[in-house]
């Protein structure tokens, strides 16, 4: 859209976006837009993405069905924004529960001081609680609305070859049948062993293949869980390190160091996992009843590179890491939700190629924070020497140990100064408020729908001129003013209040490009901001 006045808006208007698309003629035929590789959370929600735009995707996943099963327990704020777009957010976080705090307690069993996660970002708590499989259903049923999207379980990726225009892809179904189909671009969410990593000569930095085995274990709850279980908690005792806590609303995890001397097989009876919990809890099988009980190892892995010509990694593929800051599918959301706004634009010919350039400076710095960052913590938390454990919580407890913040971008499609840093705000996350129209009040994203947000309450249709306005509308992006009396929590009007700000442009995955400090600041930051997403250059051929 070009302009809103959010007290003109009607719900809806604002989602249409303008197609810039090259026509077919000048293109090279390919079978499909998109081929995806992987169908876990980050596959998903590219995939959604691409096909709410109409944009041509073949999915391809070696399982023969949905796994169905919980992995991850934990996801942030972002995520749950990223959620409002990809899928209907209230089916995907039903049962979701907000996670206050991790609880940690030393080698003593006495208490070491909290993570606080007790705040709010992108409009939702900073953290939750959840049942994975309410997420992967509601994303499957949003992409099974698209027909531009082909999903192929029982099939997987056996052969990559690029050329300058396209990529194409041998593919093996679970009968043995092969077939060949080419594609604009090949994103790899195929796990930790990645095919298409190997196949793209991607080289892996392994930081640590861990030895030690741990036994995870799910409940669902028969009563109501006690208060004990109902806080996500780190138990950091070097005799047997573990963790518990809730696995969304009605459920609860356990998740136990195996000892070297321990047999395996028989640690997974399910007996040892009930004694755990009655042990620990004083749940027996009258509380819960037990779901799934599985051994594992930690891995924690990056790529040296996300990209090598038209071919993009995602998830575990290029980043592999333990559970310890809850980041391992949020991370594989993040980089989808990254690529899916490059390529609908690249795709439908509103953005040069050039764009997709962006991707792995962005992505790369952010998922390694992650990746050595919950190597550390696990490191921290699973301490098997008693001394270095008592040192620890003595450090810990003296506040001589914090957890850093995560990191925004400090590359890509973002503001910078005049010595080339990112400027004020420029790659933290967006603000997300609820506004108000008439009598509804809703999350913003809710009610102008996806792409780049340009939010201010200065009149910025006088400000900005038509020509910038219609090459924001190219784009798809929201131009919204938004005055105090539309600014239903107050959202906008705090956050100008603490950044000095007078205007914000997000992009549409819902990172900050930069802020303007006062209304001749403002078509400075747009016209920054449309140099660095250039118009296609269109080459015959070629898209």
């Amino acid at each position: 859209m070009s302009y809103t006045d959010l007290s003109r808006l009607r719900p809806g208007t604002a989602s249409r976006h303008r197609s810039c698309a090259l026509s077919e003629e000048r293109l090279m035929a390919v079978d499909v837009d998109v081929v995806v590789v992987g169908f876990g959370p980050g596959g998903e929600v590219v995939t959604s993405l691409l096909g709410q735009a109409g944009h041509r995707v073949l999915v391809l996943d070696k399982a023969p069905a949905p796994y169905g099963q919980p992995r991850m327990s934990t996801l942030d704020g972002e995520i749950a924004r990223v959620l409002q777009h990809a899928a209907d957010r209230a089916e995907a976080m039903r049962e979701a529960i907000q996670a206050p705090n991790i609880l940690i307690y030393g080698a003593d069993g006495d208490p070491v001081p909290p993570i606080d996660w007790d705040y709010r970002i992108a409009g939702h708590w900073s953290h939750y609680s959840l049942h994975q499989p309410n997420i992967e259903a509601a994303l499957e049923a949003r992409i099974a609305q698209n027909p531009s999207v082909e999903v192929r379980w029982g099939a997987r990726a056996i052969g990559i070859d690029q050329s300058t225009d396209a990529v194409r892809v041998t593919v093996e179904n679970a009968d043995g049948a092969r077939s060949e189909v080419s594609a604009r671009y090949v994103l790899g969410f195929d796990g930790a062993g990645s095919f298409v990593r190997q196949a793209a000569g991607i080289e892996l930095e392994v930081l640590r293949e861990h030895d030690d085995r741990w036994i995870l274990t799910d409940f669902d709850a028969l009563r109501a869980l006690p208060e004990a279980i109902a806080r996500t908690q780190y138990h950091m005792d070097p005799a047997r390190p573990w963790f518990a806590g809730p696995n969304g609303a009605n459920r609860c995890r356990t998740d136990v160091r195996v000892l070297p001397h321990e047999d395996l097989d028989e640690m997974l009876h399910e007996d040892y996992g009930y004694a755990f919990l009655e042990e620990r809890f004083g749940l027996t099988r009258e509380d819960v009843r037990m779901t799934r009980r599985v051994a594992y190892r930690f891995r924690s892995h990056i790529a040296r590179a996300f990209r090598a010509g038209r071919v993009f990694l995602g998830g575990d593929a290029a980043h592999a890491m333990t559970p310890y800051m809850g980041q391992g599918a949020c991370c594989a959301m993040r980089d989808a939700a990254n690529l899916a706004w490059k390529l609908r634009l690249v795709l439908s010919g509103a953005a040069d190629q050039s764009l997709l350039d962006t991707y792995e400076p962005e992505r790369l710095p952010q998922s390694e924070f992650f990746v050595r960052g919950s190597l550390a913590i696990f490191q921290y938390v699973n301490e098997l020497d008693p001394e270095k454990a008592a040192a620890r919580d003595v450090a810990s407890r003296a506040g001589e140990i914090d957890f850093p913040p995560i990191p925004g971008l400090v590359a890509g499609v973002i503001r910078r100064d005049a010595a080339g840093e990112p400027a004020p705000c420029a790659g933290q996350l967006a603000p997300q408020g609820v506004v108000r129209h008439g009598d509804i009040e809703e999350r913003l994203d809710d009610l102008v729908g996806y792409g780049v947000q340009l939010i201010s309450p200065l009149p910025l249709d006088e400000l900005l001129g038509p020509d910038r306005l219609a090459r924001l509308a190219e784009l798809g992006a929201h131009v919204l003013r938004i005055e105090d009396s539309a600014d239903a929590d107050d959202t906008y009007r705090d956050f100008w209040a603490a950044t000095g700000a007078t205007a914000l442009l997000a992009r549409p995955d819902h990172y900050l490009f930069g802020v303007a400090t006062d209304a001749a600041d403002l078509p400075v930051l747009v016209d920054e901001f449309l140099a660095q997403v250039p118009r296609a250059a269109v080459t015959a051929g070629v898209r």
